[in-house]
């Protein structure tokens, strides 16, 4: 316990030595790194998002080699430094998603996202039956900041992804199916809706040949297959609702589902594994009427029309917004 928390301390300490020579003079959190459309970024949301710190722990625990080089040479610092500059453009990419949800008025207020984060955190208290300052602790404890400093980041992550949903809703909120697709698509989908043959069988298993026979002889003379199971010590004997495929080898699919219902098959022999199987009942295949499946398949067939207008709106749009959107970065590594 005391090595890791000496680690921790040095850990810290690097980290806030990256944070600070990463940029040309020593920064405050509170700095901005980058500018897009007017809307600051901060070092300290860079810092959040990047978790240096926790990165290096994580290292350091599976390979304590690779940590020294990143943590005690200038090469290892510039890989860091490059790093969190890859995470910037990732902070900078999910801004833009937000900026362009509030174009078209779906950005959430930032009350409304603040809910979302204090519900989350209350259901997994709850679920987990801590309070908040037992939380607060756990986080410090494993250096993951406070419990405002967790709040802070999940915010930006919600932000982004509430953007996205409401973006998404307002964009696929037209897409709509006809009668006439249902239909079309249920007749060019038949197969998919019809269930296969299944049968009610019993199967005897024998390893060796001439019990089978004999056990083949006693069915034909009138004993039932329960009672022979029972004489044999076999188990498991009785199969309803099978369908082909299922349990059994194929090779003695082929004799099953080609015989008639009230059959007594074999023995078979499959790889030294011999079958005596009677077919109580074969129910052929049903197929599901339109009306059965209708809710189904519309709900398939708007399912994909929504994909396809996002995807089209996503290519056409967002990529327009984004190339004439003013980008400013103030945190650049040689």
């Amino acid at each position: 316990m005391k090595k890791l928390f000496v680690l921790l301390l040095v850990v810290v300490s690097m980290f806030l030595v990256f944070a600070e020579d990463s940029t040309p003079t020593s920064l405050p959190a509170t700095s901005v790194v980058a500018i897009v459309n007017g809307e600051e970024i901060t070092l300290e949301l860079l810092n959040s998002e990047a978790d240096v710190n926790g990165l290096l722990i994580k290292i350091s625990e599976v390979d304590q080699t690779f940590f020294n080089v990143l943590s005690n040479t200038e090469e290892g610092v510039k890989l860091l430094m490059r790093y969190k500059r890859a995470i910037l453009d990732q902070i900078i990419d999910k801004l833009l998603i937000v900026q362009f949800a509030e174009k078209y008025g779906q950005r959430p207020s930032d009350e409304e996202v603040e809910d979302f984060v204090n519900k989350q955190i209350a259901d997994y208290l709850s679920s987990q039956g801590i309070d908040e300052e037992t939380f607060d602790m756990y986080l410090q404890y494993a250096n993951m900041g406070t419990l405002e400093d967790f709040k802070k980041k999940l915010f930006f992550n919600a932000l982004v992804n509430m953007s996205i949903q409401n973006l998404f809703d307002y964009i696929s909120k037209n897409a709509t199916v006809t009668d006439e697709e249902i239909k079309t698509y249920y007749n060019d989908n038949i197969d998919s809706f019809s269930t296969p043959s299944t049968y009610d069988l019993y199967v005897l298993t024998f390893n060796n040949e001439t019990q089978a026979k004999a056990a083949k002889d006693k069915v034909v003379t009138g004993a039932d297959f329960e009672s022979v199971a029972k004489e044999y010590n076999l188990s498991d004997y009785r199969f309803q609702g099978l369908a082909k495929g299922e349990t059994f080898p194929s090779k003695l699919w082929d004799y099953i589902e080609n015989t008639i219902t009230g059959a007594i098959l074999g023995p078979i022999n499959i790889d030294n594994t011999y079958y005596l199987v009677k077919v109580v009942n074969k129910i052929p295949p049903q197929v599901k009427s339109l009306e059965e499946v209708k809710e189904e398949i519309e709900q398939q067939l708007l399912s994909q029309k929504q994909s396809d207008l996002w995807a089209e709106f996503i290519d056409q749009e967002f990529e327009k917004f984004k190339n004439e959107s003013d980008i400013q970065i103030f945190y650049n590594v040689e």
